[in-house]
């Protein structure tokens, strides 16, 4: 089984990010449990989002706490928080400086208008994790997001292709 955090702030599509995340997985033939954990639910309050992707039935609940990757939207989140339970073998992609990582908020910015760099950085996790296709990922978000107009989809692709394209480790 795999699990995946991802931390970032209220109003940055934590929780989107591990929906499409978990879709992508699933076009890729894994079963997927996903689910948000909120803390006061207004925009910039801390929030964490858990994903899970196995071939085989998820048993497993509860929070995400020794992750196989973390993703950060936010590096203002305390440290001690998002790297709990990291272990060795933890993978980190960050919107940011540190670890794996790509300025997602400037290609965001650049492609929507609007820093909302969710799934800009999963484009970049996609090429880290190597756990699903940018084609995978299109998918999802168009499943996720179509309703919102392809205009959105092929905006939010294009910066995800740009992050995937970025993204150093």
């Amino acid at each position: 089984m795999i699990e995946i955090r991802i931390h970032g702030r209220g109003g940055q599509g934590i929780k989107k990010s591990a929906q499409i995340l978990a879709r992508a997985a699933f076009l890729k033939g894994n079963l997927t449990q996903d689910f948000a954990l909120y803390g006061a639910e207004r925009r910039g309050a801390p929030v964490v989002s858990f994903v899970r992707l196995d071939k085989k039935k998820i048993g497993t609940r509860g929070y995400i706490h020794e992750p196989d990757y973390i993703i950060v939207l936010d590096e203002s989140i305390d440290d001690k928080v998002v790297m709990d339970g990291k272990k060795k073998s933890t993978k980190v992609v960050v919107n940011g400086t540190a670890y794996c990582n790509v300025n997602a908020s400037e290609i965001a910015m650049k492609h929507l208008g609007r820093n909302v760099p969710n799934i800009a950085l999963l484009g970049a996790f996609c090429k880290v994790s190597k756990l699903f296709s940018l084609k995978d990922l299109e998918k999802a978000v168009s499943i996720e997001l179509g309703k919102k107009g392809k205009e959105i989809v092929k905006k939010n692709m294009l910066a995800a292709k740009e992050c995937y394209e970025k993204v150093r480790c």
